[in-house]
Parts: C-alpha cells; structure tokens; sequence
C-alpha cells in the first residue's frame, strides 16, 4: 500500500511538474525581463541623446536656464556622459551658478575614460580643465574651492591637480605659485608630456628661457609634432632636429624645495575677474 502510494506520488509529480517545460517558463521570463531591461536602457539612453541635443540647440540660442534643464534632465537619463556634464558646466556659467560650475566640470572630467582609450575626448578634457581653472581663478574669491583643490592634491598627489593649480594661478596672476605647482606637477610625473608642455610655455612666457630649454626639450623628445613647442623652441634660439634631440638632456628643470603643502600653495586672494588668454593645449 505504501508502495502503491509513493509511485502514485511519482508519477504525480512528473506529470505535473515535468523538469523540461519549468526550464521552459524559467527561460522565458528571463529573457522577456532581459528584453525589457535592454529596451528600457534603450529608452532612456535615447531620451538622454535628445535632452542633450535640445540643450545644445537652447544654449546656442542665447536660453541658458533652459539649456540648463534640459542638460540636467540628460544627466538623469543618462549619468555617465561626460559631455553632458561639460555643457551643463557651461551653462551654469552662463546663468552665474558658479559653484554649480564648477561642480559640473570636474564631474566631465572624472567621468572620462582613460587617456589611453579610444573613447577618450582629448577636445573636450581640454576644454573643461581650461574652463574649471578660469572659473576657480576667476570666481573663488573665498578661495573656498581653491582650498578644496590644494587638499585634493595634497591627499592623493596626483599630477593633475598640482597642474590645475598652476593653471589656476597663472590666470590669477601669481606666476611664482603657478610655478611652483607645474613643477610639483613634472616632479610627481616626469614623463608627462602635458606637464612639460604646459611648464615649459608658461616659462618661455615668463622670458625664464634657460629653465624653458630644458623643459621644452624634454617635451620635444616626447613628441616631434607639436607646432607650439616647435615655435617655443625657435623663440628662445634653440633649433628643432636631430640635433636637438641628441643634446644631453641630463640638466633638469627646477623643482620646489621640500616644504610643506601649506607653504607649496600658498592661498591668495582674488582681487577681480582674469582676462580670457591663450593657454597651451594637452
């Protein structure tokens, strides 16, 4: 009887729950819910694509608080393009949300892909790195986001951080600590060739042309393609070739002396507005 009974069991449950069709039903509902993932990704990638472009047509237009919501709208949908970022960046400029600024910009440039992917945009990290210095040197007359930046660096000695601060300096006007902050910058990384560019112009600039050789010369061996080098170079009398290239480079350009992060950067006050000027590309 017991046994009459367990294969009764049996043959309920095989009828009833076959091993075949509840892989079956299982299949489907994740793949429907795969599909509905993938079109509502979809969706919303799309919808990001026309904010943005709606943006872009309204800050062109002269309607930056609009352009504002619409960029921002973008950046909800989708939170992982920069370039919405850098245009929300603008237009918060636009509208005089500074801080919102420059919040924006340092979001595009966390938010790109590394340097060495294909994917990078070399414009468009240029364009907010330039456009978050202006607006901290020009804004920060509390030097509320200049102090934020000087910790930054301190805490995680990265190059690019002691490079915007000179950046941000130099538009302030205080070349000695713009110096020292792109030689802090070469020190950290002396292989970078943005840093060794954007050192050695600012010292040709500057009319310091011995430091400037070198610098430049350096920034030569790593790329003989850079018109503005080029033309650095032949202002201060030196000739770019094979003979440039094969000149002991052993001399090295001057570093900060070893003090502390306070007296490497000092704070300094922000009288006005900086004027707009030409600034080396990366």
């Amino acid at each position: 009887m017991i046994l009459t009974n367990s294969k009764c069991y049996k043959e309920v449950a095989v009828k009833f729950f076959p091993f075949d069709l509840v892989k079956s039903v299982l299949s489907a509902a994740l793949g429907g819910a795969i599909v509905l993932s993938l079109a509502g990704c979809g969706d919303m990638l799309t919808w990001a694509a026309d904010a943005k472009r709606q943006g872009i047509e309204q800050y062109n237009d002269g309607r930056y608080a609009q352009a504002t919501g619409s960029f921002r709208n973008a950046a909800r949908q989708d939170p992982t393009d920069p370039e919405t970022e850098y245009w929300l960046g603008l237009s918060y400029e636009q509208t005089h949300c500074y801080h919102e600024a420059i919040n924006a910009y340092k979001t595009a440039l966390r938010l790109q892909p590394d340097p060495t992917s294909v994917r990078f945009d070399h414009q468009m990290h240029d364009n907010a790195f330039d456009r978050l210095a202006r607006v901290v040197a020009q804004t920060d007359a509390s030097n509320t986001e200049t102090d934020l930046i000087v910790k930054t660096a301190a805490d995680t000695k990265a190059p690019d951080e002691y490079r915007l601060l000179g950046r941000i300096f130099r538009y302030r006007g205080d070349a000695d600590t713009a110096l020292d902050n792109y030689r802090r910058a070469l020190q950290l990384n002396p292989d970078s060739y943005v840093a060794q560019k954007e050192l050695g112009l600012y010292l040709e600039v500057l009319g310091q042309n011995q430091e400037a050789g070198q610098v430049l010369r350096d920034a030569y061996r790593l790329n003989q393609q850079d018109q503005d080098i080029d033309t650095a170079l032949r202002r201060i009398g030196m000739v770019p070739g094979p003979g440039l290239l094969a000149q002991d480079g052993s001399a090295r350009p001057v570093m900060p002396s070893q003090r502390t992060e306070d007296e490497l950067v000092p704070v300094a006050h922000v009288s006005g507005p900086v004027r707009d000027s030409a600034v080396p590309r990366d």
